[in-house]
C-alpha cells in the first residue's frame, strides 16, 4: 500500500471534479491518499489558479505527492511547476491537456458570444503565451483520438486529422515527457476508461 504517497487530481474547464470518479476509485485501490484541488476555471487565470494550487499542496503532509490533471488543469500544473519550487517527489499525467493551445478555445474566442464560454483561461492558457513544461519532474502525456466532443460540434474545421473530439493530438504534446500515450477514446471518455487508469497506475509505481 501506498500510505505515504498522495496524487492530487486537477479537473478542466468547466468541470468541478466529480468527473474524475473513476480515476479516483482505481487510484484509491492503489492505497494513494487522494485529494481534489478545485478551482475556478473561468473567473482567475489559470496562472492565478496555479497560486490557490501552491497554498493547497503545502497543506499536503505525504512525503511522495503526484499530480494527475485533465485538460486545462495540466496548464494550471504547468504554471504551478514554472513558478514555485516545490521540493516532494512526485510524477505528473497530463491527460488531454492542450499544452500547445487550443485550436477550439481560439474559434471560439473570436466568436464575440461564444468567447464568453471561455472566461479568464485563455490568458496565458488556453489562447495566450501558453506556458512551456520545464520541470525535472516525470511526466506523462495522454492523450485521445475518438472524435467526440465540442470541437466536432462547433469547430470542426480547426479541428485535425487526430483529436479527441475537443483536443487536437498535436496540442497535447510535450517535448519534454518521459511517456506519451496515445489511446482511442474522447476528450471526456478518457477519464472513465480502465486502459487509461492503468496507464497512469503503471507510471505513477515506476
Amino acid at each position: 500500500m501506498n500510505n505515504k504517497k498522495a496524487v492530487i487530481l486537477i479537473h478542466g474547464i468547466w468541470m468541478k471534479g466529480p468527473e474524475l470518479i473513476y480515476l479516483r476509485f482505481k487510484l484509491w485501490q492503489q492505497g494513494y491518499r487522494l485529494y481534489q484541488f478545485h478551482y475556478s476555471s473561468l473567473f482567475k487565470t489559470p496562472e492565478q489558479n496555479a497560486e490557490t494550487l501552491y497554498a493547497f499542496v503545502n497543506e499536503i503532509s505525504e512525503p511522495v505527492v503526484h499530480f494527475v490533471a485533465h485538460s486545462l488543469g495540466g496548464v494550471v500544473a504547468t504554471h504551478f511547476f514554472n513558478k514555485y519550487e516545490y521540493h516532494k517527489n512526485g510524477k505528473v499525467v497530463f491527460i488531454g491537456t492542450p499544452i500547445n493551445g487550443s485550436a477550439l478555445a481560439r474559434h471560439l474566442h473570436k466568436n464575440r458570444f461564444l468567447k464568453y464560454l471561455l472566461g479568464k483561461s485563455v490568458i496565458k492558457g488556453l489562447t495566450d503565451k501558453t506556458p512551456t513544461w520545464h520541470s525535472k519532474r516525470k511526466l506523462c502525456v495522454i492523450a485521445g483520438t475518438k472524435k467526440l466532443g465540442i470541437g466536432m460540434l462547433l469547430a470542426r474545421k480547426e479541428m485535425q486529422l487526430q483529436n479527441d473530439g475537443t483536443v487536437n493530438l498535436d496540442e497535447t504534446r510535450v517535448a519534454q515527457a518521459d511517456e506519451f500515450h496515445v489511446v482511442p477514446h474522447s476528450h471526456f471518455s478518457m477519464l472513465l476508461s480502465s486502459d487509461v487508469a492503468e496507464k497512469i497506475k503503471v507510471f505513477l509505481a515506476k
